[in-house]
């Protein structure tokens, strides 16, 4: 079989790689080990895991959309949607959604049941890749077949949990953990308190001294999250009920004791019951729970023939967990929902794969990248140009460990940083593997650890699957390896299809400036603001007018002296006004009118020691018209060789204020580098 773009996969960010790069006119072909398109989303995570929704864009919100409109439909309203910031779902709804959206995307053709188990490369690119169809629902081939079928491509996609295809191909790889740094406080060997106060008394959120911060070979636990409902028969023959336990089952490994008591006296187990849309609750108790590390580095790191019994002990942990629910937790009317998965006994068809290879990128992500505090300024970590999605998730690392020492109540490599939430830009080279020509990878990224357990949320994943069929289309279609491919012609076409790279909570796809908005934030224009908001509707102040067509125009910081009254050296702005002043000398373009200033009271000049200089009057808080602005911009535009388009001259208006948004819009129009 042959097709332009294979892309290996079909999770969110799987199924977004492959409708982008089919919507930019490519053939494509995709390849899903299991029999249901969706990853973790149509399986047990039931929503993006995005702390809010303005962090959504692009496919993500078509799914979203799509949501919504299924509820609104069979005329559900369920009170979770009320309480939840970000939209949830049910598994089998938005596996039906991901199926539709992959359907209905010409030149797109699925392979479900289809497992990747080779690889040809050729002087650095992969030409072929070589799968076996699965024997179950779950993935899994016959160890003993030597049935081999072909696809073969231009452009590889690998958009996996486990990495199979970029390590077969010979791209370098990391699993486990990097020693704590001075840009990863977090990384290594630790222990925390999550949420709770520790038995010693440290409080919630505290990294607790036992943790040496070492480096090792440890991942995050998977998870078999089971979904089920409260049934009225609470008899042991009930259909519900578990008939037995799983093989390797030890109820010494499980805990089902309630966190509260709810106004009528019953039990609260929110930390081990989520509740779900439908009057259904997902089993997810973390510790003693259906969390398992066991064998998760020996599954990762396992030939596909060789995981079918590695895969098993995840689902039998999990089984065994309700199990014990049933008969020893005192919780007999528990059981698996009867409308989940019914052609798979009611039990999820993938796992909770949490953490596996990572490729080593053209770029990497650390904690420093992720966080606002370590290099950033407090509230957003530091900015990179080269962004190609986002993500807003926090460092959330599952333990590492099975085991939990005395004295603690989570395993070693447990934590969650929720100060250190953050909206976060993911760069190209991270999606980029060094030694393969033709590969992209928005799975198992180029991160730390650290970085990865906020990364790895499916909401960053769709982003970047988005960007990497987006990059995998052109690379194709010119010819070139995907790093060769110019990030900003990338950017352009994410911002086109209203895809966020820099994430304000006030400015969605359908804003009238997004466009232009999203290109200024590109190059470092963007409010300090605790609450991520750019404003785009506000008037724009003079001072960040200039500071704006600086940032813009990329121009060099030059402060030669000081040419402006109105401004002091202090000034935030100062440097900005300055820098544009020498430009527009350096082009022989007066741009503040510095030469028609006349000089005053020219007599004391002559009788002072040192002359007054001249001065250019300067607000910089004063708002400004969209024509006045226009007519300073036409100059700017002058100097760099740029000429405004009549259409553009027409939309400009005599007596609206310039907004923050239409500042940035007619910058990228007028200048031509939107």
């Amino acid at each position: 079989m042959q097709t332009e773009i294979v892309i290996i996969g079909g999770n969110p960010g799987g199924c977004s790689a492959a409708i982008a790069a089919a919507r930019s006119g490519r053939t494509v072909l995709l390849l899903e080990p299991t029999r249901v398109l969706g990853g973790i989303n149509a399986n047990g995570v039931f929503g993006f895991d995005s702390a809010t929704p303005q962090a959504l864009s692009g496919i993500a919100q078509e799914v979203e959309a799509r949501v919504k409109a299924h509820y609104a439909a069979i005329g559900l309203h369920d009170p979770l949607f009320d309480r939840r910031a970000d939209q949830v779902w049910e598994s089998h709804v938005v596996a039906k959604i991901w199926h539709e959206l992959v359907a209905e995307t010409e030149g797109l053709e699925v392979l479900l049941g289809a497992v990747p188990v080779d690889v040809v490369v050729v002087d650095g690119r992969i030409t072929e890749v070589h799968w076996q169809p699965a024997i179950d629902l779950k993935g899994n081939i016959d160890p003993a077949s030597t049935e081999r079928r072909i696809v073969r491509g231009g452009m590889f996609v690998d958009a996996s949990y486990e990495g199979d295809v970029f390590a077969w191909a010979g791209a370098p790889f990391s699993i486990g953990r990097e020693a704590r740094s001075a840009l990863e406080p977090h990384a290594g060997r630790i222990f925390s308190s999550n949420t709770e106060t520790s038995p010693e008394g440290w409080m919630p959120h505290s990294i607790l001294p036992d943790g040496d911060g070492a480096a090792d070979d440890g991942i995050m636990a998977f998870a078999c999250r089971l979904h089920c409902r409260f049934y009225e028969d609470r008899s042991d023959t009930a259909p519900h009920r578990l008939a037995s336990p799983p093989p390797g089952y030890d109820p010494s490994h499980y805990s089902w004791t309630p966190v509260a008591t709810d106004p009528d006296g019953g039990p609260v187990y929110f930390n081990s019951l989520y509740v779900l849309v439908n009057h259904k609750f997902l089993v997810n108790r973390m510790v003693r729970g259906n969390n398992l590390v066991g064998p998760n580095r020996d599954y990762i790191l396992a030939h596909p023939k060789d995981r079918a019994p590695l895969r098993q002990r995840f689902y039998d942990h999990a089984l065994g967990y309700l199990y014990f629910i049933q008969t020893e937790g005192g919780t007999p009317q528990l059981g698996l929902a009867d409308d989940e998965f019914t052609d798979h006994g009611h039990i999820p068809y993938q796992l909770y794969i949490r953490e596996g290879r990572r490729i080593e990128g053209h770029a990497r992500i650390t904690e420093a990248d992720i966080s606002p505090f370590i290099t950033g300024d407090n509230f957003r970590p530091p900015l990179k140009r080269d962004a190609i999605a986002i993500g807003d998730w926090m460092p959330e690392s599952h333990g590492c460990t099975d085991v939990i020492l005395p004295g603690h109540r989570y395993p070693e490599g447990w934590f969650l940083n929720r100060v250190g939430r953050s909206p976060y830009q993911i760069p190209y080279g991270a999606i980029i593997p060094k030694g393969i020509d033709n590969l992209i990878v928005p799975g198992g990224i180029s991160a730390t650890h650290v970085a990865f357990s906020a990364t790895r949320c499916e909401a960053a994943r769709i982003h970047m699957g988005i960007a990497a069929g987006v990059a995998g289309a052109i690379a194709f279609e010119q010819g070139v390896t995907p790093i060769e491919v110019p990030v900003a012609t990338i950017q352009s076409e994410l911002i086109r299809r209203n895809v966020k790279l820099t994430w304000f909570a006030d400015v969605d796809g359908d804003h009238a400036d997004f466009e232009g908005i999203q290109w200024a934030a590109l190059r470092g224009f963007l409010p300090l603001d605790q609450e991520w908001r750019f404003f785009p509707d506000h008037p724009i102040s003079w001072g960040d007018f200039v500071k704006a067509i600086v940032l813009c125009l990329e121009l060099p910081i030059s402060v030669s002296g000081a040419h402006f009254e109105g401004i002091d050296a202090r000034d935030e702005l100062f440097r900005y006004v300055e820098s544009l002043y020498d430009f527009g000398c350096l082009a022989n373009v007066d741009l503040f009118a510095s030469k028609e200033l006349a000089d005053e009271d020219p007599m004391r000049a002559v009788l002072r020691y040192t002359p007054l200089p001249r001065l250019i009057p300067f607000s910089p808080n004063a708002s400004l018209k969209e024509s006045e602005a226009f007519r300073f911009l036409v100059k700017v535009a002058g100097a760099v060789g740029k000429r405004p388009q009549g259409e553009l001259i027409d939309s400009v208006s005599n007596q609206r204020l310039l907004t923050r948004g239409r500042a940035c819009s007619l910058l990228g129009e007028l200048l031509g580098v939107a």
